[in-house]
């Protein structure tokens, strides 16, 4: 063989290593077998064969944790705004949360500080499908109201 042959041959072999080597980016699935969920140990304790508690009690430790961590911006409560912003996120293959950004704000700061404590939320247990563990693009809606007195 002569060296423009191996020359290429080379190449052609390199190509192809590279490419196998690349990660497959996986596109978020939105109903998957088992969605996400808020880990909390409080509610992994209830039974396993009761599905729907589980997911309600996750629900409700995923609200508490924001809704401890929220702080109602001062332009916002200055001005009377009040409703639901929207925080669109992915939740990874590990739990954790990746992608968040403002899917519909109401101004003063609200959509903000509503990506900021979605950002901090620690690792969900990851949705599954067919066995194994998948991303999922989930809405957050978190509302902002203020009380008459």
């Amino acid at each position: 063989m002569n060296f423009k042959k191996i020359l290429i041959l080379l190449c052609f072999f390199s190509a192809l290593s590279l490419h196998a080597q690349e990660e497959k980016t996986e596109e978020p699935f939105e109903m998957p077998e088992r969605m996400p969920r808020f880990y909390s140990e409080e509610c992994e304790e209830l039974a396993e064969d009761d599905i729907a508690e589980t997911r309600r009690c996750a629900q409700k430790m995923a609200l508490q944790f924001i809704y401890r961590n929220i702080k109602y911006p001062p332009e916002a409560r200055e001005s009377g705004i009040q409703g639901t912003v929207v925080i669109k996120y992915q939740v990874g293959k590990d739990g954790s949360i990746q992608n968040a950004e403002i899917a519909r704000d109401i101004g003063g700061g609200c959509g903000e500080e509503a990506l900021r404590v979605i950002e901090m939320m620690p690792d969900w247990l990851p949705a599954y499908q067919r066995g194994r563990f998948l991303p999922v693009t989930m809405n957050m809606p978190i509302k902002f109201g203020l009380s008459s007195n």
